[in-house]
């Protein structure tokens, strides 16, 4: 078994929820061309957009993610777990996600967890792995990956639907 520290610094524990408070806030206020910036350029994310691997594919994504303006979302987290795990800055962060494409936008679209290892780049904290893992909402979460899919291809042959 790997060895285990949940002795995290308290000043790296308040980077690492800053860097996750700004990718979020980026999400959910029009800025998602911008949160390529917040990662490694070998970075994986992993979830119900399916995988990317690299910098560029972040960057692409949020590019495109960007467009679609009319989507309204918030993401709530809590219960931020730090640890390192054989010299890597793991965490797990649990979230609530709301959109207004909801049938009910008072109930969460999606609820789960974060799961993200972190590496510190030029004295700053990126995310280097994050694998977004719905528990509850699973269907809704691949319900907007397909919208936001479906919206993106609209977006690149000219067919507003």
């Amino acid at each position: 078994m790997p060895e285990r520290s949940y002795g995290v610094d308290p000043a790296i524990r308040t980077e690492i929820e800053q860097l996750i408070s700004e990718l979020l806030y980026r999400l959910d206020h029009d800025q998602a061309d911008t949160t390529w910036e917040l990662y490694t350029e070998d970075a994986e994310t992993v979830g119900p957009l399916g995988p990317m691997r690299g910098r560029d594919a972040v960057k692409a994504w949020g590019a495109k993610r960007a467009l679609q303006t009319d989507i309204v979302g918030r993401h709530f987290i809590g219960g931020i777990r730090l640890a390192w795990d054989a010299g890597v800055l793991t965490g797990t962060v649990a979230y609530l996600t709301f959109r207004d494409s909801a049938e009910d936008v008072l109930t969460p679209a999606s609820v789960g967890e974060f799961r993200e290892q972190y590496r510190l780049v030029d004295g700053e904290w990126r995310f280097a792995r994050r694998e977004i893992v719905p528990v509850f909402g699973g269907a809704n979460a691949a319900a907007h990956a397909r919208r936001l899919a479906e919206a993106t291809e609209a977006t690149e042959t000219g067919d507003a639907r």
